[in-house]
């Protein structure tokens, strides 16, 4: 085959595992080391939507509307058994169920929202304190494989089928997780990390004031953000954090 036949048939391929025409979504979507939607059309002289009626492939296919599209997805579930990302990816029906991805940004809902909404009841969302540095680094890996660029933030939000706040938890800062993903890329100087020992003395400054604060109240009373705080106590319960600093606060008044 002829270079600009080869260009056809990986393009082809890939916009049908994307599950959509829409150069957008290709961009965002293809494979490491393919070419970008501007250097096809270059190397074939034709606009992206004459590439993808030459390709036999309806140009910027039109997705249902989010609630037609819920609904369809409800039965396309049921078919494949699996309410899981990378089943839905392999065998879903392509020419009416776009990738994951596509999905995602269409519906402006995360994979657990989507799920949850087409009747699944155990969603990886629901046990997050399960989850290990292994599995987070094992999707964004993925994820960022399939963008072919380290995953934004906001790109990050909308793919994942956890939450960003879990990867918070778990990371600290997106700088944090590429380097434990192993990527090398720059990012902007992040600002200073935050102890336990500054949580520790936020919390009692707080008591002191306030008292015992729930959840909500200490949420607007807090300067550091209460996902930094769960992290360096590796707990997401405020009753047991509560009761770590006060264990402390009273060790210091006996002595």
């Amino acid at each position: 085959m002829s270079n600009k036949e080869d260009i056809l048939v990986n393009l082809k391929q890939e916009l049908l595992r994307i599950g959509s025409s829409n150069r957008a979504s290709y961009d965002q979507l293809k494979k490491t080391g393919n070419l970008s939607s501007s250097q096809i059309s270059r190397n074939l002289g034709l606009s992206w939507r004459e590439i993808v009626k030459d390709l036999g492939l309806k140009p910027e296919r039109e997705l249902s509307p989010p609630n037609e599209m819920l609904t369809a997805l409800k039965g396309e579930f049921k078919r494949l058994q699996s309410f899981k990302k990378e089943d839905y990816k392999k065998h879903r029906n392509k020419e009416q169920f776009p990738y994951p991805g596509v999905l995602t940004k269409h519906l402006g809902m995360t994979w657990a929202e989507i799920t949850q909404a087409c009747g699944c009841l155990d969603t990886k969302e629901s046990i997050k304190d399960n989850i290990s540095d292994e599995d987070l680094i094992k999707e964004y890996k993925e994820m960022s494989k399939e963008m072919g660029k380290p995953a934004t933030i906001e790109e990050l939000k909308k793919t994942t089928e956890y939450s960003y706040d879990i990867y918070r938890q778990h990371f600290g800062t997106i700088g944090q997780l590429r380097e434990a993903c192993g990527f090398k890329v720059k990012t902007k100087r992040a600002a200073p990390i935050i102890t336990k020992d500054d949580c520790v003395r936020e919390l009692r400054a707080i008591y002191n004031k306030n008292g015992r604060l729930t959840y909500n109240q200490l949420k607007d009373k807090s300067t550091i953000s209460l996902s930094t705080i769960f992290r360096k106590f590796h707990t997401t319960k405020i009753n047991e954090i509560w009761e770590e600093v006060l264990q402390t606060l009273n060790t210091e008044q006996d002595n």
